[in-house]
């Protein structure tokens, strides 16, 4: 039996979601070791798998402008709140109204509400867009 949580949202975060893109990269394992005889660059780990892309919805709120200066410099006005009923690992890109996101943080409400908010920070207009 699945205990139910204190605070129950999803109903009222319901008329507040947009679309957003989720998108995991991995890395391939599967080269490890050693060095290129060319290059002399060690290969492990570098080589970035296929993305994976997930079409979701979520509430996407910017931080207030008293969010922005008590953050010391960590938040910006380009920064974004994200609740969503989803586990997203961190550095994983958040596209929202062509604009990209990289989820810095969890701040974890998961276990007393059926929501979590995850802190992402704008990723620079050049770099490029999935």
């Amino acid at each position: 039996m699945m205990a139910s949580k204190m605070f129950e949202f999803q109903d009222m975060l319901e008329d507040f979601e947009d679309d957003i893109q989720i998108i995991l990269t991995t890395t391939d394992t599967s080269v490890n070791s050693g060095y290129d005889e060319e290059t002399g660059e060690w290969p492990g780990k570098k080589t970035p798998a296929e993305p994976e892309i997930i079409n979701t919805r979520g509430v996407m709120l910017p931080y207030s402008a008293n969010e922005v200066y008590q953050s010391g410099g960590r938040l910006t006005q380009s920064s974004r709140q994200l609740i969503i009923n989803m586990d997203i690992p961190e550095k994983a890109i958040i596209v929202h109204n062509g604009q990209k996101y990289s989820n810095e943080r969890k701040v974890g409400y998961e276990d007393f509400a059926d929501f979590a908010q995850y802190e992402l920070k704008w990723v620079s207009v050049f770099d490029k867009l999935l």
